[in-house]
């Protein structure tokens, strides 16, 4: 189970990047490769869904809407004869291909010896950057990732970090090719005193209006406006359960 942070994060840099025109690759799992997909589709990019099962078939059952939007503007594929079933043997061949496919392979979450972690190692082995988000070192889910960075891998906040280490890579044809100046960063928008310290009370790991409340000493009335003028301005998601994190 993917936490709320990890996909709203995953989503963001998937937004970011897909925007200048990167391709997003995953597998339409639940949680993180969906949190992917939506991220591209939010950024008017393109995105490929990598399944590990028959064409047919689309799975979990929740997500036909999702690939029906990724075909629109995107590429669904598979390798597997059709009537395959989602077996876990075929995730690791799907997980294959989609390191193949890709310059760069980011984890997002991922508890030890998951099969993303796997994927990474492999990525490494063939010559491909390898990116991690750092999550909370108390979450199972982020163990296996935080041991990543650990090893070498290189720490991801926003989109922007993955271009700056790609981009002296590739050719400078693939360079002109995207839209480099879409990735937007933190929005530009100026920060009152008032607003300054709820802002900075927030990290990206989710935190509640009560937690806000005693990080700042502020009343519930102030900081419930702060949190909305930063959640409109763009600079922080609000997640189920009254909870904020950093975008």
């Amino acid at each position: 189970m993917s936490l709320p942070s990890g996909r709203v994060v995953t989503k963001e840099i998937a937004k970011d990047l897909a925007g200048t025109g990167v391709t997003i690759v995953s597998g339409l799992a639940r949680g993180i490769d969906a949190a992917a997909h939506h991220g591209a589709l939010a950024g008017k990019g393109r995105t490929i869904a990598m399944l590990g099962y028959g064409i047919d078939r689309t799975y979990p059952s929740e997500h036909p809407a999702l690939r029906r939007s990724i075909e629109g503007g995107g590429t669904v594929l598979s390798e597997l004869p059709i009537g395959s079933s989602p077996l876990s043997h075929h995730f690791l061949r799907r997980n294959r291909i989609i390191r193949g496919l890709s310059l760069g392979v980011l984890v997002s979450e991922a508890v030890r010896d998951s099969g993303s972690l796997i994927t990474a190692t492999l990525a490494l082995e063939q010559g491909r950057e390898v990116f991690a988000v750092p999550g909370f070192v108390k979450e199972a889910a982020c163990w296996g990732s935080n041991s990543f960075i650990k090893e070498g891998a290189t720490l991801i906040e926003r989109g922007q970090d993955i271009l700056d280490d790609i981009l002296p890579r590739v050719s400078a044809q693939l360079r002109a090719a995207l839209r480099i100046g879409a990735v937007s960063g933190l929005p530009q928008v100026p920060l009152s005193s008032e607003d300054g310290p709820a802002y900075e009370a927030l990290s990206y790991e989710a935190r509640s209006v009560v937690m806000m409340i005693k990080a700042t000493g502020l009343s519930v009335a102030k900081v419930a406006a702060s949190l909305l003028f930063l959640e409109l301005s763009g600079r922080v998601g609000k997640l189920p359960g009254q909870q904020y994190i950093h975008r």
